[in-house]
């Protein structure tokens, strides 16, 4: 009895603990391939992106996280361009996932362009 009040006390402090993580919101940082020529801020999935040069940041305060980290990287490539590196909630993707990333967002821009004829 003792342990389960101990495992069920323990448990609350880690999700206490865990909370302000979780306020923190959401935050990543990505690097275009061609930079652009002035700055840009777009919204990718109530997530606002700002790039200047070829440095991305996504910044939502009420957002943890879009998606995996694929799907994060594929919708963020398909809204501002192919991406040279990705970086979402302290992961990096591996440059073979990157170029997996691009390859999945030019495929979804060419979908959505056939599907809105």
């Amino acid at each position: 009895m003792q342990l389960k009040l101990f495992s069920a006390g323990l448990l609350s402090c880690a999700v206490l603990a865990a909370s302000p993580a979780f306020a923190a919101g959401f935050r990543a940082e990505a690097r275009l391939v061609s930079p652009v020529s002035s700055a840009a801020t777009t919204v990718v999935e109530g997530v606002e992106w700002t790039c200047a040069g070829d440095a991305c940041v996504g910044v939502a305060d009420k957002r943890v996280g879009l998606d995996s980290l694929m799907k994060e990287c594929r919708k963020v490539a398909a809204a501002v361009g192919p991406l040279a590196s990705y970086t979402s909630r302290g992961r990096i993707l591996s440059a073979g996932n990157i170029s997996v990333c691009n390859r999945l967002a030019a495929q979804s821009k060419s979908d959505s362009t056939l599907a809105a004829r």
